[in-house]
């Protein structure tokens, strides 16, 4: 991409923002990074991080006419800045695509409601035990045009895809793009769900023939893609790779009888057996076989089986989703806060079968649907602590027939966790909501239960 010379307006400053206000630049780009904040903390991050060269403007949104705007992703379309980028700038776009203007290399993009950060990581971790370089970025924490400067035409970028990101993008065409699952999330981000799943689709909306797309045919959205006339999105020749748990498929990955399989032009081969994997629960079999089918759909002759299989054994997961944290006491204590949904922490709750289940739950209300995770509270747990914004709403709406309680905060959730667990029971944080209540992200969230676990 030629960028020197030109204007850019980055706003936002936030990983995303400085990393692609760096990048342009680098490049000798003319850059202005703006955001609506001011204070002190900010301004000492901005100037530690940030290339002397951009333009820094803190208290307001800045976009400058004949400039290319950047936005943030945390920047709503219905926002004043977002719409006046649109009215304002020659071409709005975000930091993905950004990032695919400037990267020569390979890219499996990787988006959805549930699991995507778990495939992402895992995927880059099959890759580069089959002997391809690969390196998960994106949404996980570590910007994308960051990765830039480092990587090359023989790298593989494994990235990981919000819908924020997603409605940015113009030209994103990932090699190989895959959507884990749809469940209600970020309504209010985007107005409706269907505007959500809208959002989604736009990772292939750029693919064509050569391409490949992985999508997870359990999902009763996703298994309706690729049909003649499909609102959502009917391809451009690329070609469709399923993944299921519930039955087999001519084309993609399988669970079946234990054992993980792959299938191409209807021939199928059992790659290794679900219990050689580390990770817990049916929702990482699911990411595995997504991984699985994402590295066979890059159709790179270095991916093979024996080299798959010891990838997915040496696998042991991502912090703040369902990590394992301390034995005490007999208890078995898991840190799951990652789930900031009520559908990812009924994925949670459901991974522990047999065992008795104290589940701390609660934090910032996003007015989501509870009813799959007051469900998954019936079928798996002995007693539920509730703490945060919207707990008085979790105890209207969780089952009766569970015992449930509400504490203040989440240091009185855990000691009360352990006074009512019995020996062999898990004690599981799946928050079903944000942390931005009393913490500062998920991961604040996590590491504060997780100090408070292991200084027992």
């Amino acid at each position: 991409m030629l960028v020197e010379g030109r204007k850019f307006c980055v706003i936002g400053m936030g990983k995303s923002g400085i990393a692609a206000s760096n990048l342009l630049a680098s490049h000798g780009a003319q850059v202005v990074l703006s955001d609506m904040r001011d204070n002190r903390d900010l301004r000492e991050s901005v100037a530690g991080s940030v290339d002397r060269r951009v333009e820094t403007v803190f208290g307001c949104e800045v976009v400058r006419p004949g400039s290319v705007a950047v936005l943030s992703p945390g920047i709503a379309p219905h926002a004043p800045a977002f719409r006046l980028a649109q009215r304002v700038a020659d071409e709005v776009i975000g930091e993905v695509e950004l990032f695919f203007r400037f990267f020569p290399g390979r890219t499996i993009a990787v988006t959805g409601t549930d699991g995507k950060s778990t495939v992402t990581t895992l995927t880059a971790h099959l890759l580069n035990a089959c002997g391809i370089p690969a390196r998960a970025a994106g949404n996980l924490g570590n910007a994308l045009c960051g990765e830039v400067q480092d990587l090359t035409e023989k790298d593989v970028v494994v990235a990981e895809v919000s819908c924020f990101q997603l409605i940015t993008c113009r030209q994103f065409r990932p090699e190989v793009a895959l959507v884990t699952n749809l469940a209600p999330d970020h309504i209010d981000h985007h107005g409706t769900w269907e505007a959500y799943v809208r959002a989604k689709a736009m990772v292939g909306a750029a693919q064509m023939a050569g391409d490949a797309f992985v999508r997870n045919i359990d999902d009763p959205v996703l298994k309706t893609w690729f049909t003649p006339g499909n609102r959502w999105i009917s391809g451009n020749g690329q070609a469709v790779v399923d993944v299921s748990l519930e039955h087999s498929v001519e084309d993609g990955a399988f669970l079946e009888d234990g054992g993980l399989w792959i299938a191409s032009r209807k021939r199928a081969i059992e790659v290794c057996r679900r219990d050689e994997l580390k990770l817990p629960g049916p929702h990482n079999t699911e990411n595995a076989l997504m991984a699985i089918a994402a590295c066979m759909a890059l159709q790179d002759r270095r991916v093979s089986i024996p080299s798959l299989v010891n990838g997915l054994r040496t696998y042991a997961g991502l912090p703040h989703r369902i990590e394992f944290v301390r034995h005490l006491d007999g208890v078995d204590w898991y840190n799951d806060s990652k789930a900031t949904n009520p559908h990812a922490a009924a994925v949670g709750i459901r991974s522990f079968a047999g065992r008795p289940l104290v589940l701390l739950a609660g934090g910032y209300e996003k007015n989501l649907e509870l009813k799959d995770m007051a469900t998954a509270i019936g079928e798996r747990c002995r007693h539920v602590v509730l703490f945060g914004a919207c707990a008085e709403r979790m105890k209207r709406e969780f089952p009766k027939a569970v015992p449930l309680e509400i504490v203040q905060d989440m240091r009185s959730a855990v000691n009360r966790a352990r006074e009512i667990a019995d020996p062999d029971s898990v004690v599981l944080l799946s928050p079903g909501a944000s942390s931005f209540d009393q913490f500062t992200s998920f991961e604040d969230r996590g590491d504060r239960f997780k100090k408070m676990i292991n200084e027992m």
